[in-house]
């Protein structure tokens, strides 16, 4: 209240000021020298001004505030919204892109971007929740996401795409990385000491199918591409790798 008034008098000075200036102008001009001029010059302002700049700086205060009460709730919401749909793409369990936000940033980055894919799928997983319950089978899939996520760099992207199977997009059209990640990540996951509650070790391996260069074409085709050679690598004893090699670098 006290900002307000100091502008109200503010504005009154200065208009009163004006309508002096105004009226000693207009006197001049016409050589008129009368006093009652001067005060009446006074005395409006001092009793329309207050009054009026009151009313429109209250109403100024009023609206700055539910502005800024906008503002702030347009912030709240946007980060909300973020929130919601960063939660909506994301595997509630392994904390990866789920199924239809991996394909859709598949589909998105491929034409700017080099771009091969990798398919993942655990090894004998139903036999693990059966022998040592689907708690023991849920920590050896986020251990498993833990550590294809180490096995990748920070331009390659990560999703669940089913029960035990994972897909990796590798910012990259040479088959000979393309193959030495998808090893990495079959090794790494072989390599892993991932225990029972009860230290019982669990052996964990991933059968691994791929296709290098994905930047053409529909992505369902290399999506099926690459799981025939993930089936490939079941049929041929699982815990290994099979690539399908892109085609410039095939020629």
């Amino acid at each position: 209240m006290s900002r307000i008034l100091l502008k109200c008098l503010t504005i009154t000075i200065v208009s009163v000021i004006c309508s002096l200036l105004i009226t000693g102008i207009i006197m001049h001009a016409n050589d008129m020298h009368n006093a009652m001029g001067y005060v009446i010059a006074t005395v409006c302002p001092v009793l329309i001004s207050p009054i009026l700049s009151f009313i429109v700086i209250r109403q100024s205060e009023r609206l700055s505030r539910a502005l800024e009460a906008l503002r702030r709730v347009k912030e709240e919401l946007e980060v909300t919204n973020a929130k919601l749909f960063e939660k909506s793409s994301r595997d509630s369990m392994t904390g990866l892109l789920n199924r239809e936000a991996f394909f859709d940033h598949l589909d998105e980055v491929r034409t700017r971007q080099p771009c091969s894919l990798l398919i993942i799928d655990v090894d004998h997983f139903k036999k693990i929740n059966d022998v040592h319950g689907h708690y023991v089978g849920d920590g050896a899939l986020m251990a498993i996401a833990r550590c294809i996520t180490d096995c990748v760099g920070t331009d390659d992207s990560i999703g669940r795409i089913g029960g035990e199977e994972f897909g990796v997009y590798l910012a990259t059209k040479e088959n000979s990385r393309v193959t030495a990640v998808a090893e990495i990540i079959r090794a790494e996951v072989n390599r892993m000491d991932y225990r029972t509650p009860h230290s019982e070790r669990v052996r964990l391996s991933v059968s691994i199918g791929g296709i290098v260069d994905i930047s053409s074409g529909a992505v369902v085709d290399h999506f099926q591409t690459a799981d025939r050679k993930l089936y490939e690598a079941k049929r041929n004893g699982r815990n290994c790798v099979f690539i399908q090699s892109g085609m410039k670098e095939a020629a």
